[in-house]
């Protein structure tokens, strides 16, 4: 656990960190070149076959291969990801916070307030002379003018009157803005910390996972170079493992150097022979993943098949009214609906040919960026590639969301916003994320619990990490746009683990987890709500990110006009909660689609 202070913080020299890790990195590049020249003028030159042609110098060309092999492997693992990628991000990710910390720190001095505790759990608190301020009727004028008072300047004039009369509402203001910049520090400091321990533990498997090296010449030499060769094989499969385990320490940037680092016949091994372990890793380019998913998605509906049918043969050998039988016949539907799920998925992303499927509208085609039926499912469906779009939008649904939403109504709305993006940016390429990457409640009554939002805050800032890792170029302008409790999971993230995000759109939020948009990290915070969603009832995480307090550009969201014949329908506040995405808030889907396409 990572002990760094805001005060370390403050004081990190980031470029030093970054100098060292791009040192890493040209030394890398150019071991490696001197690699190479071990092949080209020594294999090929000094001891090539057109001078030594013999079974020992075939021996000996193969070794002197295998040990180049082996030391551009293991500077491409300890060297360029563990080490110079590993210090390049933890360098972004600190100076980042640095930056957000140089901002705050004035404020919290210039109002008075002091910070106690750390570096686990900082409290801002008013200093002994704010607190004196207000008791001696003399409050600052920072207070002062957001109380909405005359600052005293005489022992007995109205203006003093006026402040004892308002003292509940000095301390209470000044109290509420102290509580907004502690969660801002501790947001900030959250993610120091998360990006100091990612560092950490990426170092720390180097000291735990020492490579081996090609076997000496000896009696038992080709026996052992074939198994030296077999653990080659069976160690990048291992690695892979750990990888999609969560076991490496490997980060989604550093994850994307491993498999640039791996030889093309490695990476086709890796999909064919194990999808399952490649499709859901973050930092894997999309392509590979979406082939892999495919294969798993096709595999798991067979699997299903065959497993309904054995049960439905256990089924028919039992008494109808046996405790037995009415427990197998659930389980039989739990299958068949996990069936339907799937192949409803598989059948809004693969055309009648077996190949992605395009959505029409865009031209784009969808990829299977991951998928799981446990607790009410998950799935991560792109319209267009996230690694060469300009623009990425990772829709985040809320309560309700599931595995079956991505074949039927929540894909439908990531569409309508990939239409919309091509609508307001047509020369831009934007790809349009379904993120159904965590398990969502069931219910009004789960979704007043955060605990959803924890869960699946680890997946979503993998996520977004992956985005960046895998994009071919410059990095996409990425916006988390997140409805209703989807908004509580994108904001809980973002507090709690930091997401590398440009911008966020909160669309019915029930509360982010925060009460100030300044604590989310994200450059540009939009958030809309019509007037007569329900959940304007219901705010019960955080400040309501449509009130001004909060700090977020709100955009204007409308409800049917009231000249139109259905009206009493369209006002009804359930219904109203999802109609973001319907032709009764053109004007709202425009500026959304301005947030996610970089233009508002």
């Amino acid at each position: 656990m990572s002990e760094m202070t805001w005060q370390d913080l403050r004081g990190l020299d980031c470029d030093a960190v970054r100098t060292l890790g791009d040192s890493w990195k040209s030394y890398s590049d150019n071991m490696i070149g001197q690699s190479q020249r071990l092949r080209d003028e020594v294999v090929k030159g000094h001891l090539g076959t057109d001078y030594y042609e013999s079974d020992t110098a075939d021996l000996v060309r193969e070794q002197i291969g295998l040990t180049a092999d082996r030391f551009e492997d293991d500077l491409s693992d300890y060297a360029t990801i563990r080490l110079s990628t590993g210090l390049l991000e933890v360098a972004d990710a600190l100076e980042a916070e640095q930056n957000e910390l140089t901002e705050l720190i004035p404020l919290i001095e210039s109002h008075d307030f002091e910070i106690a505790g750390g570096p686990a759990e900082y409290d801002v608190n008013m200093s002994g002379e704010l607190h004196r301020a207000i008791l001696t009727t003399n409050p600052p004028q920072w207070l002062c003018d957001m109380v909405g008072i005359e600052k005293p300047d005489g022992f007995f004039d109205l203006d003093r009157l006026k402040a004892v009369f308002n003292g509940v509402d000095l301390y209470g203001t000044a109290m509420e803005l102290a509580d907004q910049y502690q969660d801002w520090l501790r947001a900030v400091m959250s993610r120091a910390h998360d990006a100091d321990d990612d560092a950490a533990a990426a170092l720390a498997q180097m000291r735990e996972n020492p490579a081996e090296l090609p076997p000496q010449f000896g009696e038992t030499y080709d026996e052992l170079l074939q198994e030296y060769k077999s653990d080659l094989s069976s160690e990048v499969a291992g690695e892979m493992r750990a990888i999609a385990a969560g076991e490496s320490g490997l980060s989604p940037g550093q994850v994307n150097e491993w498999w640039d680092g791996l030889s093309e016949a490695e990476r086709e091994a890796l999909i064919a022979e194990h999808p399952e372990l490649v499709g859901p890793v973050d930092g894997i380019p999309v392509e590979s993943r979406d082939t892999a998913n495919r294969t798993v998605l096709d595999r798991d509906i067979s699997g299903l098949d065959s497993r309904i049918a054995a049960k439905e043969d256990q089924l028919a050998g039992l008494d109808p009214d046996s405790d037995e039988h009415q427990r197998l016949q659930e389980e039989i539907d739990g299958l068949k609906t996990d069936r339907t799920d799937l192949a409803r998925l598989q059948d809004r992303i693969t055309d009648d040919d077996g190949n992605p499927e395009t959505y029409d509208e865009t031209g784009q085609s969808y990829y299977l960026l991951d998928f799981a039926t446990e607790g009410s499912g998950q799935a991560v469906v792109s319209i267009g590639n996230p690694d060469t779009a300009d623009n990425v939008n990772a829709y985040v649904p809320g309560t309700g969301g599931g595995i079956a939403g991505a074949g039927g109504g929540l894909m439908n709305r990531a569409e309508t916003m990939a239409a919309d993006a091509q609508d307001a940016s047509p020369d831009t390429e934007t790809a349009t994320v379904l993120w159904m990457g965590y398990d969502a409640p069931d219910d009004l009554l789960q979704a007043t619990d955060d605990k959803w939002a924890e869960q699946g805050s680890d997946e979503l800032e993998s996520f977004t990490e992956g985005v960046r890792a895998s994009a071919e170029g410059e990095a996409a302008n990425l916006t988390l746009t997140g409805h209703s409790y989807g908004s509580t999971m994108v904001g809980t993230a973002a507090v709690t683990e930091g997401v590398d995000a440009d911008n966020m759109l909160f669309i019915g939020s029930p509360g982010v987890g925060t009460d100030t948009a300044d604590a989310l990290g994200a450059q540009d915070v939009y958030a809309t709500r019509n007037d007569s969603d329900v959940i304007q009832y219901g705010t019960v995480h955080g400040t309501d990110p449509v009130d001004g307090s909060f700090g977020a550009d709100t955009i204007h969201s409308d409800v049917d006009g009231k000249d139109s014949p259905w009206y009493e329908e369209y006002k009804d506040p359930i219904r109203n909660h999802s109609s973001y995405w319907d032709d009764t808030n053109l004007q709202g889907r425009e500026d959304m689609a301005d947030v996610v396409t970089g233009r508002a």
